[in-house]
């Protein structure tokens, strides 16, 4: 059985609700990792600026100061939890149809795989998602279909 079978398997495995992935976002946030798009956070960024410099030339600093403490708060109680739900979408779509990115993605710290009927984990880096799946996954494994 070849990486691209336990690949295949992994990804059944997930689908199925077998196996369970959990995102470290704030590791996962970085230039290097294929979750992330800078302009996911750019445009709330941007977005926060204009506000604030439109508020505070336009109408008074204050209004600018009030913009900038507002475009914060809705940053921190709503874009935050926006940008990680692109990048659960990235990861169900992207990731989980092209090898390569999954394994540039376990290189880096953040990426766990549970099962989801007993408790065994795996942690990248670290961890061999390959001996886990066929240890947990495969055909011949304990937790088999």
């Amino acid at each position: 059985m070849d990486e691209n079978d336990l690949f295949q398997i992994l990804n059944q495995a997930i689908a199925a609700g077998r196996v369970s992935v959990r995102l470290d976002y704030k590791r996962l946030n970085h230039q290097d990792s294929p979750l992330c798009v800078e302009a996911d956070s750019n445009r709330w960024i941007y977005g926060i600026m204009a506000a604030t410099l439109g508020a505070g030339f336009l109408l008074a600093w204050w209004a600018g100061a009030a913009a900038l403490m507002l475009g914060v708060a809705l940053y921190w109680g709503v874009g935050r939890s926006w940008v990680r739900r692109r990048m659960d979408r990235r990861f169900e779509g992207r990731i989980l149809d092209d090898i390569a990115l999954f394994k540039k993605l376990w290189r880096i710290n953040g990426v766990t795989l549970a099962l989801t009927s007993r408790p065994v984990l795996c942690h990248s880096p670290g961890g061999d998602w390959r001996r886990f799946v066929m240890r947990n996954l495969a055909s011949d494994g304990p937790d088999a279909p």
